[in-house]
């Protein structure tokens, strides 16, 4: 499934360069569009006629484009490349680049006040 959204991603950078040479890139575009399932094409085009990229690329647990975290259950589904996920918040479908840790940094501890300390111990 990993491939589905590697295919979506670079269809993504294929319409989103300008390029002298047009028509070798519209058939490089029908090329990729070829190899995507028609139902996520539809969702892609959803979102391409809004104005707004269509997949975002996760980095450090968040999601590229309306920068909230990700659930960890569908960073593990990424991961693993068992199906195409989108993100929950903003809709668009997550790319997870082979460079990318699955799990997210930990977030920082939480500073305890004096008098916390002094109570707790």
């Amino acid at each position: 499934m990993t491939k589905i959204v590697e295919r979506l991603f670079e269809l993504q950078k294929l319409e989103l360069q300008t390029n002298a040479d047009a028509v070798g890139r519209v058939a490089e575009i029908k090329a990729a569009r070829a190899k995507i399932p028609v139902h996520i094409l539809e969702n892609f085009e959803r979102l391409r006629v809004r104005g707004k990229k269509a997949v975002a690329v996760v980095r450090h647990g968040v999601c590229g484009e309306c920068h909230l975290q990700i659930a960890t259950g569908v960073l593990q589904s990424l991961a693993s490349g068992e199906e195409v996920q989108r993100c929950g918040n903003c809709g668009r479908y997550l790319h997870l680049p082979d460079d990318e840790p699955v799990c997210p940094p930990p977030a920082p501890a939480k500073k305890r006040r004096k008098k916390e300390l002094l109570h707790a111990g």
